[in-house]
């Protein structure tokens, strides 16, 4: 077994863009809904995809800072 030190390193929160994120789209909302339900879960309806997105913000991006 090899000690790769990258695996105890994370590649997420990424640093907050100035700017809105194009790789952010509706499309990655819809294939990550889509692996979801791949995997058991329900699709998500309403107000979930706001909270998907949401949610998905939260993981890529380390929050701003405020002043």
């Amino acid at each position: 077994m090899t000690n790769d030190t990258s695996t105890s390193q994370s590649a997420y929160p990424l640093p907050e863009p100035g700017h809105a994120d194009p790789r952010l789209t509706y499309g990655l909302l819809f294939d990550i809904a889509d692996a979801l339900q791949r995997n058991g879960f329900p699709r998500p309806v309403g107000t979930d995809w706001a909270n998907l997105m949401t949610a998905l913000g939260h993981f890529l991006y380390q929050p701003k800072e405020i002043s």
